[in-house]
């Protein structure tokens, strides 16, 4: 009898401090999960595509750029930083992924920051992430517990502030 293998989940992780960035991909890595890392908005959507004066899109490396769009689609969860490398932030990568519409919508978002203004927090949640996390005040086996949660039972996934 030949097994199934299981496919396991993917979690692109959006996070500008290396150090951080690490610790998070290893203990994911642990947890079961294929991880894709990201510093800033612009890392995330650059494909390598670029415009010529006549508008059309020529991508400087097609293998590379249908690679990324490829990883892209196998995302289970987003674990997302607010503050990032670049002009963007968090709120600019949760406008920009959900106006692809679809499949992008239903993808839970957790953003775990430093970042504790009620308008941000309150504009993450409008825009409907999962949980909202301030940095300082949960553990990191906490957070990848509620991911868990989250992916094995998508239809209760509430957004909401912790």
């Amino acid at each position: 009898m030949k097994k199934q293998q299981v496919k396991k989940k993917t979690i692109l992780v959006i996070e500008d401090e290396r150090p951080l960035l690490k610790v998070v991909n290893d203990k994911l890595k642990k947890s079961g999960y294929d991880v894709i890392n990201a510093r800033s908005v612009d890392q995330v959507f650059d494909v390598i595509l670029e415009t010529n004066g006549l508008g059309i899109i020529a991508a400087s490396n097609i293998r590379q750029a249908l690679d990324h769009l490829e990883d892209l689609e196998q995302v289970d969860a987003i674990w997302l930083d607010h503050n990032l490398l670049g002009k963007e932030n968090g709120l600019d990568f949760v406008k920009k992924f959900k106006a692809n519409g679809g499949r992008w919508n239903n993808i839970p978002i957790f953003v775990i920051s430093n970042t504790e203004g009620s308008k941000t927090i309150k504009s993450y949640i409008n825009l409907g992430v999962s949980k909202y996390y301030i940095k300082s005040n949960h553990r990191l086996d906490e957070i990848i517990k509620d991911i868990n949660l989250s992916l094995e039972y998508p239809k209760t996934n509430k957004s909401a502030k912790q």
